[in-house]
Protein backbone atom coordinates (compact mmCIF):
# COMPACT_ATOMS: atom_id res chain seq x y z
CA UNK A 1 0.00 0.00 0.00
CA UNK A 2 2.91 2.29 0.74
CA UNK A 3 4.25 2.00 -2.82
CA UNK A 4 0.82 1.97 -4.47
CA UNK A 5 0.69 5.79 -4.57
CA UNK A 6 4.40 6.43 -5.01
CA UNK A 7 3.61 8.13 -8.34
CA UNK A 8 2.10 11.05 -6.41
CA UNK A 9 5.65 12.27 -5.78
CA UNK A 10 6.26 12.69 -9.51
CA UNK A 11 6.57 16.14 -11.07
CA UNK A 12 3.35 15.63 -13.01
CA UNK A 13 1.27 14.84 -9.95
CA UNK A 14 2.85 17.56 -7.86
CA UNK A 15 1.82 20.00 -10.60
CA UNK A 16 -1.73 18.62 -10.65
CA UNK A 17 -1.97 18.94 -6.87
CA UNK A 18 -0.71 22.53 -6.97
CA UNK A 19 -3.31 23.37 -9.62
CA UNK A 20 -6.10 21.82 -7.53
CA UNK A 21 -4.91 23.78 -4.49
CA UNK A 22 -4.96 27.05 -6.44
CA UNK A 23 -8.45 26.33 -7.80
CA UNK A 24 -9.82 25.45 -4.36
CA UNK A 25 -8.37 28.61 -2.76
CA UNK A 26 -9.88 30.71 -5.55
CA UNK A 27 -13.26 29.07 -4.98
CA UNK A 28 -13.07 29.77 -1.24
CA UNK A 29 -12.26 33.45 -1.87
CA UNK A 30 -15.03 33.82 -4.44
CA UNK A 31 -17.46 32.19 -2.02
CA UNK A 32 -16.47 34.62 0.74
CA UNK A 33 -16.89 37.53 -1.68
CA UNK A 34 -20.41 36.39 -2.55
CA UNK A 35 -21.17 35.92 1.15
CA UNK A 36 -19.99 39.46 1.93
CA UNK A 37 -22.26 40.81 -0.82
CA UNK A 38 -25.17 38.87 0.65
CA UNK A 39 -24.44 40.20 4.14
CA UNK A 40 -24.22 43.77 2.83
CA UNK A 41 -27.56 43.47 1.04
CA UNK A 42 -29.16 41.80 4.05
CA UNK A 43 -27.97 44.63 6.29
CA UNK A 44 -29.30 47.26 3.87
CA UNK A 45 -32.62 45.45 3.61
CA UNK A 46 -32.93 45.36 7.40
CA UNK A 47 -32.33 49.12 7.58
CA UNK A 48 -34.97 49.79 4.93
CA UNK A 49 -37.49 47.53 6.64
CA UNK A 50 -36.86 49.04 10.07
CA UNK A 51 -36.44 52.74 9.26
CA UNK A 52 -37.96 53.67 5.91
CA UNK A 53 -41.56 53.89 7.13
CA UNK A 54 -40.77 54.98 10.68
CA UNK A 55 -42.32 58.19 12.02
CA UNK A 56 -40.25 61.37 11.52
CA UNK A 57 -38.17 62.74 14.41
CA UNK A 58 -36.38 66.07 14.96
CA UNK A 59 -33.01 66.36 13.23
CA UNK A 60 -31.22 66.91 16.53
CA UNK A 61 -32.35 63.46 17.70
CA UNK A 62 -30.25 61.81 15.00
CA UNK A 63 -27.49 64.43 14.83
CA UNK A 64 -26.56 65.99 18.17
CA UNK A 65 -24.37 68.53 16.35
CA UNK A 66 -24.00 69.52 12.67
CA UNK A 67 -20.58 67.83 12.59
CA UNK A 68 -21.87 64.54 13.99
CA UNK A 69 -21.73 61.60 11.58
CA UNK A 70 -24.98 59.77 10.93
CA UNK A 71 -25.04 56.47 12.82
CA UNK A 72 -25.33 53.44 10.58
CA UNK A 73 -28.47 52.20 12.33
CA UNK A 74 -30.18 55.55 11.60
CA UNK A 75 -29.86 55.23 7.82
CA UNK A 76 -33.22 55.96 6.14
CA UNK A 77 -34.67 57.50 9.31
CA UNK A 78 -37.01 60.43 8.58
CA UNK A 79 -36.65 63.94 10.02
CA UNK A 80 -38.90 66.99 9.68
CA UNK A 81 -37.41 70.41 8.93
CA UNK A 82 -38.70 73.92 8.45
CA UNK A 83 -36.73 76.59 6.59
CA UNK A 84 -35.94 77.71 3.07
CA UNK A 85 -33.77 76.71 0.12
CA UNK A 86 -30.67 78.57 -0.95
CA UNK A 87 -30.81 79.36 -4.65
CA UNK A 88 -30.06 78.12 -7.22
CA UNK A 89 -30.30 74.33 -7.29
CA UNK A 90 -27.40 72.16 -8.47
CA UNK A 91 -27.25 69.16 -10.79
CA UNK A 92 -25.93 65.68 -10.02
CA UNK A 93 -25.80 64.14 -13.51
CA UNK A 94 -25.68 60.55 -14.66
CA UNK A 95 -26.65 58.84 -11.41
CA UNK A 96 -28.77 55.86 -12.51
CA UNK A 97 -32.21 55.10 -11.12
CA UNK A 98 -33.27 51.45 -11.50
CA UNK A 99 -30.81 51.00 -14.36
CA UNK A 100 -31.80 54.15 -16.27
CA UNK A 101 -29.66 57.27 -16.66
CA UNK A 102 -30.95 60.07 -14.45
CA UNK A 103 -30.02 63.61 -13.42
CA UNK A 104 -30.68 64.58 -9.79
CA UNK A 105 -31.74 68.02 -8.54
CA UNK A 106 -29.75 69.01 -5.46
CA UNK A 107 -30.58 71.85 -3.09
CA UNK A 108 -29.07 73.33 0.07
CA UNK A 109 -31.76 73.77 2.72
CA UNK A 110 -31.35 76.23 5.60
CA UNK A 111 -33.27 74.53 8.41
CA UNK A 112 -34.27 76.16 11.68
CA UNK A 113 -33.46 73.89 14.63
CA UNK A 114 -33.28 74.29 18.38
CA UNK A 115 -29.49 74.49 17.96
CA UNK A 116 -29.62 77.25 15.34
CA UNK A 117 -29.67 77.25 11.54
CA UNK A 118 -28.33 74.11 9.91
CA UNK A 119 -27.50 73.80 6.23
CA UNK A 120 -28.56 70.38 4.93
CA UNK A 121 -27.91 69.02 1.44
CA UNK A 122 -31.15 67.62 -0.03
CA UNK A 123 -31.63 65.36 -3.06
CA UNK A 124 -35.04 66.56 -4.32
CA UNK A 125 -35.49 63.87 -6.96
CA UNK A 126 -34.59 63.05 -10.54
CA UNK A 127 -35.58 63.27 -14.17
CA UNK A 128 -34.39 61.20 -17.14
CA UNK A 129 -31.13 62.32 -18.68
CA UNK A 130 -31.97 64.17 -21.90
CA UNK A 131 -29.64 66.77 -23.42
CA UNK A 132 -32.33 68.03 -25.84
CA UNK A 133 -34.99 68.93 -23.25
CA UNK A 134 -35.23 72.03 -21.10
CA UNK A 135 -35.36 70.90 -17.47
CA UNK A 136 -35.38 74.32 -15.88
CA UNK A 137 -38.86 73.66 -14.45
CA UNK A 138 -37.65 70.56 -12.61
CA UNK A 139 -34.61 72.46 -11.36
CA UNK A 140 -36.72 75.25 -9.84
CA UNK A 141 -36.88 75.48 -6.03
CA UNK A 142 -39.86 76.42 -3.84
CA UNK A 143 -39.71 79.97 -2.58
CA UNK A 144 -40.20 81.16 0.99
CA UNK A 145 -40.69 78.97 4.03
CA UNK A 146 -40.93 75.26 3.27
CA UNK A 147 -41.63 72.23 5.43
CA UNK A 148 -39.63 69.14 4.50
CA UNK A 149 -39.61 65.49 5.42
CA UNK A 150 -36.34 63.89 4.37
CA UNK A 151 -34.78 60.46 4.87
CA UNK A 152 -31.20 60.63 6.08
CA UNK A 153 -28.17 59.06 4.43
CA UNK A 154 -24.48 59.19 5.36
CA UNK A 155 -22.52 61.83 3.46
CA UNK A 156 -20.45 60.70 0.49
CA UNK A 157 -16.73 61.23 0.25
CA UNK A 158 -15.24 64.10 -1.75
CA UNK A 159 -14.67 63.77 -5.49
CA UNK A 160 -11.73 65.13 -7.46
CA UNK A 161 -13.74 65.44 -10.69
CA UNK A 162 -14.85 68.87 -11.86
CA UNK A 163 -17.95 68.72 -14.06
CA UNK A 164 -18.33 72.45 -14.54
CA UNK A 165 -20.36 75.22 -12.85
CA UNK A 166 -23.41 74.03 -10.94
CA UNK A 167 -22.67 70.34 -11.49
CA UNK A 168 -21.61 67.79 -8.89
CA UNK A 169 -20.02 64.38 -8.93
CA UNK A 170 -20.69 63.39 -5.30
CA UNK A 171 -23.04 64.33 -2.49
CA UNK A 172 -20.29 65.61 -0.28
CA UNK A 173 -21.71 68.46 1.84
CA UNK A 174 -18.57 70.61 1.79
CA UNK A 175 -18.24 70.37 -1.99
CA UNK A 176 -21.97 70.95 -2.51
CA UNK A 177 -21.95 74.11 -0.38
CA UNK A 178 -18.82 75.39 -2.11
CA UNK A 179 -20.37 74.86 -5.56
CA UNK A 180 -23.65 76.49 -4.48
CA UNK A 181 -21.80 79.52 -3.15
CA UNK A 182 -19.82 79.76 -6.40
CA UNK A 183 -22.90 79.93 -8.63
CA UNK A 184 -25.55 81.42 -6.29
CA UNK A 185 -26.40 84.70 -4.64
CA UNK A 186 -27.49 83.26 -1.28
CA UNK A 187 -24.21 83.06 0.56
CA UNK A 188 -24.89 81.94 4.14
CA UNK A 189 -23.21 83.65 7.04
CA UNK A 190 -20.92 81.05 8.70
CA UNK A 191 -21.60 82.72 12.04
CA UNK A 192 -25.34 82.12 11.70
CA UNK A 193 -25.55 78.83 9.76
CA UNK A 194 -23.64 75.57 10.27
CA UNK A 195 -23.22 72.91 7.61
CA UNK A 196 -24.41 69.38 8.35
CA UNK A 197 -21.21 67.67 7.26
CA UNK A 198 -21.90 64.02 8.09
CA UNK A 199 -25.21 63.43 6.32
CA UNK A 200 -27.59 64.51 3.58
CA UNK A 201 -31.34 64.06 3.06
CA UNK A 202 -33.47 62.45 0.36
CA UNK A 203 -36.74 64.29 -0.12
CA UNK A 204 -39.87 62.41 0.95
CA UNK A 205 -42.40 65.25 1.25
CA UNK A 206 -42.29 68.98 0.55
CA UNK A 207 -44.87 71.69 1.36
CA UNK A 208 -45.25 73.79 -0.69
CA UNK A 209 -43.60 72.33 -3.77
CA UNK A 210 -43.10 73.41 -7.37
CA UNK A 211 -45.47 72.76 -10.26
CA UNK A 212 -43.00 70.51 -12.10
CA UNK A 213 -41.11 68.90 -9.25
CA UNK A 214 -38.61 66.14 -10.09
CA UNK A 215 -39.65 62.53 -9.57
CA UNK A 216 -39.04 61.30 -6.00
CA UNK A 217 -36.41 58.62 -5.57
CA UNK A 218 -37.91 55.10 -5.42
CA UNK A 219 -38.00 52.96 -2.33
CA UNK A 220 -34.74 51.00 -2.00
CA UNK A 221 -34.90 47.36 -3.01
CA UNK A 222 -34.81 44.70 -0.31
CA UNK A 223 -34.12 41.86 -2.74
CA UNK A 224 -31.17 39.81 -1.48
CA UNK A 225 -30.36 38.28 -4.86
CA UNK A 226 -28.64 34.91 -5.32
CA UNK A 227 -25.39 35.75 -3.55
CA UNK A 228 -25.83 33.22 -0.74
CA UNK A 229 -26.51 30.33 -3.12
CA UNK A 230 -23.57 31.43 -5.27
CA UNK A 231 -21.34 31.35 -2.19
CA UNK A 232 -22.30 27.74 -1.42
CA UNK A 233 -21.85 26.77 -5.07
CA UNK A 234 -18.30 28.12 -5.07
CA UNK A 235 -17.47 26.26 -1.85
CA UNK A 236 -18.95 22.99 -3.13
CA UNK A 237 -16.92 23.34 -6.31
CA UNK A 238 -13.79 24.04 -4.24
CA UNK A 239 -14.33 20.80 -2.31
CA UNK A 240 -15.25 18.92 -5.48
CA UNK A 241 -11.86 19.48 -7.12
CA UNK A 242 -10.22 17.62 -4.22
CA UNK A 243 -12.67 14.75 -4.60
CA UNK A 244 -11.83 14.67 -8.29
CA UNK A 245 -8.12 14.55 -7.48
CA UNK A 246 -8.61 11.55 -5.17
CA UNK A 247 -10.69 9.71 -7.78
CA UNK A 248 -8.10 10.40 -10.48
CA UNK A 249 -5.26 9.18 -8.25
CA UNK A 250 -7.09 5.96 -7.38
CA UNK A 251 -7.81 5.25 -11.04
CA UNK A 252 -4.17 5.72 -11.96
CA UNK A 253 -3.05 3.50 -9.07
CA UNK A 254 -5.48 0.77 -10.17
CA UNK A 255 -4.22 1.05 -13.75
CA UNK A 256 -0.59 0.72 -12.69
CA UNK A 257 -1.45 -2.28 -10.49
CA UNK A 258 -3.23 -4.08 -13.33
CA UNK A 259 -0.32 -3.54 -15.73
CA UNK A 260 2.38 -4.77 -13.31
CA UNK A 261 1.95 -8.65 -13.72
CA UNK A 262 2.09 -8.65 -17.52
CA UNK A 263 5.21 -6.54 -17.46
CA UNK A 264 6.89 -8.91 -15.03
CA UNK A 265 6.12 -11.91 -17.18
CA UNK A 266 7.55 -10.24 -20.28
CA UNK A 267 10.77 -9.18 -18.57
CA UNK A 268 13.87 -11.44 -18.79
CA UNK A 269 14.70 -13.46 -15.75
CA UNK A 270 18.01 -11.69 -15.18
CA UNK A 271 16.41 -8.24 -15.45
CA UNK A 272 13.58 -9.16 -13.12
CA UNK A 273 16.06 -10.63 -10.58
CA UNK A 274 14.46 -14.13 -10.44
CA UNK A 275 16.78 -17.21 -10.26
CA UNK A 276 16.87 -19.63 -13.19
CA UNK A 277 14.47 -22.60 -12.68
CA UNK A 278 16.10 -25.68 -11.11
CA UNK A 279 14.52 -28.06 -13.69
CA UNK A 280 16.26 -26.32 -16.59
CA UNK A 281 19.62 -26.44 -14.75
CA UNK A 282 19.35 -30.18 -14.01
CA UNK A 283 18.46 -30.92 -17.65
CA UNK A 284 21.63 -29.16 -18.86
CA UNK A 285 23.81 -31.11 -16.36
CA UNK A 286 22.35 -34.45 -17.50
CA UNK A 287 23.10 -33.71 -21.16
CA UNK A 288 26.69 -32.82 -20.28
CA UNK A 289 27.18 -36.08 -18.29
CA UNK A 290 25.82 -38.22 -21.16
CA UNK A 291 28.21 -36.62 -23.65
CA UNK A 292 31.22 -37.20 -21.38
CA UNK A 293 30.24 -40.85 -20.83
CA UNK A 294 29.92 -41.49 -24.59
CA UNK A 295 33.34 -40.00 -25.22
CA UNK A 296 34.94 -42.22 -22.53
CA UNK A 297 33.39 -45.42 -23.93
CA UNK A 298 34.53 -44.59 -27.46
CA UNK A 299 38.09 -44.12 -26.24
CA UNK A 300 38.13 -47.48 -24.39
CA UNK A 301 36.79 -49.41 -27.38
CA UNK A 302 39.30 -47.84 -29.69
CA UNK A 303 42.16 -49.12 -27.54
CA UNK A 304 40.79 -52.71 -27.47
CA UNK A 305 39.96 -52.97 -31.21
CA UNK A 306 42.57 -54.94 -33.35
CA UNK A 307 44.18 -53.30 -36.35
CA UNK A 308 42.33 -55.53 -38.86
CA UNK A 309 38.89 -55.95 -37.54
CA UNK A 310 36.52 -58.24 -39.40
CA UNK A 311 33.61 -56.94 -41.25
CA UNK A 312 30.81 -55.97 -38.92
CA UNK A 313 33.11 -55.04 -36.07
CA UNK A 314 32.20 -51.40 -36.65
CA UNK A 315 28.98 -52.13 -34.93
CA UNK A 316 30.83 -53.06 -31.74
CA UNK A 317 31.15 -49.63 -30.14
CA UNK A 318 27.52 -48.89 -30.66
CA UNK A 319 26.57 -52.24 -29.18
CA UNK A 320 29.00 -51.70 -26.32
CA UNK A 321 27.52 -48.32 -25.65
CA UNK A 322 24.08 -49.86 -25.68
CA UNK A 323 25.25 -52.54 -23.26
CA UNK A 324 26.91 -50.00 -21.03
CA UNK A 325 23.85 -47.88 -21.10
CA UNK A 326 21.78 -50.84 -20.03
Amino acid sequence: MRHRYAFLRSTRWLGITALVLAVSITCVLLGRWQLSRYETKADQADLVTSNYDAAPVPATELLPTPESPLAHQDTWRSVQLTGEYLTPSLLLPQRPIEGSAADHVIGVFAADTTEGTWLLVVDRGWYPTDSFTDHSAQAALPEGEVQLTVRMRAAEGPSARDLGPGRLHALNPQQVLAEQAAVGDDVPDPARAELVSGAYGILAEEQPSTTAAPTPLPRPSTDLGNHLSYAFQWWVFGAGVWVGLVVLARREADGLGAAAPSAAEAAPAAESGRPEPATRSRRRMRFADDAAEDALIDAQLAEQQPESAPVGVEDGPAQARDTSSR
